[in-house]
């Protein structure tokens, strides 16, 4: 047993017992009376003989009693505890996760940050008297609820403070940012501008980390002032089971624009095979429903039972994360733009991974415009332009650079939906969409270098639209330009030694950069082709994923869908001092616009749809999805890697010192009903 304020039964003994004491030590004064005769007063006068101011201390019954209960009062005062658990350091740091998997409702309604700010709390209540904490809170982003602080109910307080998010969770900040903290120890105070940084050097610290595991970079966080044998991972959460959309397509047919083709692909997470409705909406009418069956465990590439046929309309897929269907849900003719969602109806762990949102854009050619001065014997961008349905535009480099604002912008904008410039670099870049081809846009963190021969394309992101079913693989280059961009950009291919294929968003444009010519001069100045893949079927698909994915006809991934807690960039009407962003959650938040002409907006950590209010028109909404296997497969991680070192999770509740004071209580209440009886006892008998 420990006291949380051992100085409390000293003052409390001290101002109580001596007078007690004292008051038993004392005789009483005799009054003084004038009497005729002491024959019948002889024992009144031996008591005047020995009236001293003080007497033998005689045992008492009461008085033992009364002893007693000053004694169980001032313990009682001192906060006695039961130790349950072992002494902590004076330092500690608790990392709170509020991931989307987080999110997850267990057993008795409450959700796992919820298990995680009550036990976040109970370590709280562990502390020794003088002991410190902070709490950090994260997700794809640590953010720091309270630095170091003495005062409990103050970091219980900013512990209940700490809200869900829909986001990824990573771990490497929350711990550069405990570090740092611990490296400078800086105390915290209840106000804003109240904290203090001691001279001290920092001492030992202890981690308590709260989370379900499903961390994306535990294997790559590096500790540096912290030691991992002091760190103690707290597992919440016990459910598995969980089915989640992990990507959406939504597109329409080349041949009838005004046909939409939805598909969609789920993933069972769980131990238990699952049987749904998957539900598509249009601007929220329902329009086609598919059920769907998905076994635990990979699929099989037969159906289930060997005899039985697969679910009309669900192909199945090896998924070595679960069993995974792609839903392709029935055409339907939509001729307008709006909002396209597919849910599915299932009762599972995580409700953020059953819905899923694009935004489609009303059917109609993307006008493009196309900067050339190419061979006019070999013009195959531009040919592969005239063949899909697009309304084409073409200039010379010296047109383009030349011509008037009206027959280029649309007020601040581009007139054009794509531009694209084939080996012309300039600097003339209103908000709009670009293509270069064998060029870069004149920017500031970007050139177009000397030519690159004799490598190999290295890597690639299969997975971006603009590469989708596409055989990178199968592309041959003869020459490329070294490319130097800035860190935000996204290298979709890359080489040896430097990009090849890139994309850029920047001040409400997007650019899509190819470090390759199509046609090149050689030396001789006789125009070649620097690559064949122009000849093949592959290259249209590209050129057509890249008119789509700029244009935002179809928004899966583009800048019309993102994950939570990624930053988005919009363009912003003119002459507006600011927007209102509706979310999904039923929040407003406004954004400041004083003479800026783009949106940058990254509070986007909860999944659904939001509205910009002014907005320019085709830019004023957007989705957010979840789309995160990792946070969808919602069971607890038995052990994490840290620092190179496993961790194994503590499971269940954590131990805490409960306190003993109510039972001193109990007990100075008995006695004081034992007092009372002893006292009536003897004045009544």
């Amino acid at each position: 047993m420990n006291f949380l304020s051992p100085m409390a039964i000293a003052i409390a003994a001290g101002l109580t017992i001596p007078p007690l004491l004292a008051l038993y030590f004392l005789k009483l004064k005799r009054a003084v009376q004038l009497v005729p005769s002491t024959l019948l007063w002889k024992r009144t006068v031996e008591d005047m003989q020995v009236n001293a101011p003080f007497r033998r201390l005689r045992s008492s019954l009461l008085l033992w009693l009364q002893l007693l209960i000053l004694i169980l009062a001032a313990v009682a005062l001192g906060k006695p505890m039961f130790r349950t658990v072992a002494d902590q350091e004076d330092t500690l740091v608790l990392l709170v996760d509020r991931s989307a998997s987080m999110g997850v409702v267990e057993d008795g309604g409450r959700t796992r940050l919820d298990l995680a700010k009550e036990q976040a709390k109970r370590c709280i209540d562990n502390m020794n008297g003088d002991a410190r904490a902070m709490v950090i809170a994260f997700c794809d982003r640590a953010t720091v609820v309270s630095s170091f602080s003495t005062d409990k109910s103050a970091l219980k307080r900013k512990i209940d403070s700490i809200e869900p998010t829909q986001s990824g969770s990573s771990l490497s900040e929350a711990i550069s940012l405990a570090e740092a903290y611990a490296q400078n120890l800086i105390i915290g105070g209840e106000d804003f501008g109240g904290d203090v940084a001691p001279e001290s050097s920092a001492p030992p610290a202890t981690v308590f980390l709260f989370t379900d595991g499903r961390i994306e970079d535990a294997d790559r966080v590096t500790i540096q002032k912290f030691d991992v044998a002091h760190m103690q991972v707290v597992n919440v959460g016990k459910r598995t089971d969980n089915v989640g959309i992990v990507s959406m397509n939504a597109r329409r047919r080349y041949e009838q624009p005004e046909i939409l083709e939805v598909t969609a692909a789920i993933q069972n997470f769980g131990t238990q095979s699952v049987s749904m409705d998957a539900v598509l909406y249009v601007d929220g009418r329902t329009v086609d429903i598919q059920t769907v069956t998905l076994e635990a465990g990979a699929a099989s590439s037969k159906p289930p039972g060997g005899g039985t046929t697969e679910p009309p309309g669900a192909a199945p897929i090896e998924s070595p994360l679960g069993s995974t269907r792609v839903v392709v849900f029935d055409d339907i003719e939509f001729e307008g733009g709006g909002v396209v969602e597919v849910r599915l109806r299932v009762d599972d762990a995580l409700p953020a991974d059953n819905r899923a949102w694009t935004v489609i854009a009303p059917p109609g050619n993307v006008r493009v415009l196309l900067v050339s001065d190419g061979n006019p014997f070999f013009r195959p961008l531009e040919e592969t332009l005239r063949v899909l349905p697009v309304k084409l535009t073409t200039m010379s480099t010296d047109e383009y650079e030349s011509a008037a604002d009206q027959d280029v912008l649309d007020g601040l904008r581009s007139a054009f939906d794509v531009v694209v410039f084939e080996q012309h670099s300039t600097a003339r870049l209103p908000q709009g969409n670009y293509l270069f081809f064998g060029a870069a846009p004149e920017m500031e963190g970007i050139t177009a270098g000397g030519l690159i021969d004799d490598e190999i394309l290295l890597n690639w992101d299969e997975t971006h639209p603009v590469l989708r079913h596409v055989a990178v693989d199968a592309i041959e280059l003869f020459s490329w330009r070294r490319l130097a961009l800035p860190p935000e950009a996204t290298v979709l291919i890359d080489g040896a030694s430097s990009p090849i294929l890139a994309y850029l968003t920047r001040d409400g444009s997007q650019f899509l950069m190819a470090a390759f010519g199509l046609i090149v001069p050689d030396e001789m100045g006789n125009y070649r082709y620097n690559t064949y893949w122009v000849h093949d079927a592959d290259f249209i698909v590209f050129v057509y994923n890249v008119i789509q994915f700029l244009s935002s006809n179809v928004a899966t991934t583009g800048i019309k869908s993102i994950r939570p807690g990624e930053p988005i960039e919009l363009p912003a009407p003119p002459n507006v001092e600011g927007v209102r962003i509706l979310c999904p959650d039923g929040r407003d938040e406004t954004v400041s616009m004083p003479g800026r002409r783009t949106l940058h907006f990254a509070r986007t950590r909860q999944v659904g749809i939001y509205r910009v209010e002014p907005g320019v028109e085709g830019h004023d909404i957007f989705a957010v999805n979840l789309f995160n296997p990792n946070e969808s497969r919602v069971a607890p991680a038995g052990t994490l890697t840290l620092g190179a070192q496993v961790v194994t999770a503590q499971s269940g509740s954590m131990e805490v010192n409960k306190p003993a004071w109510p039972y001193f209580l109990v007990a100075l209440l008995v006695l004081l009903l034992l007092e009372w009886v002893v006292y009536n006892h003897r004045v009544f008998v």
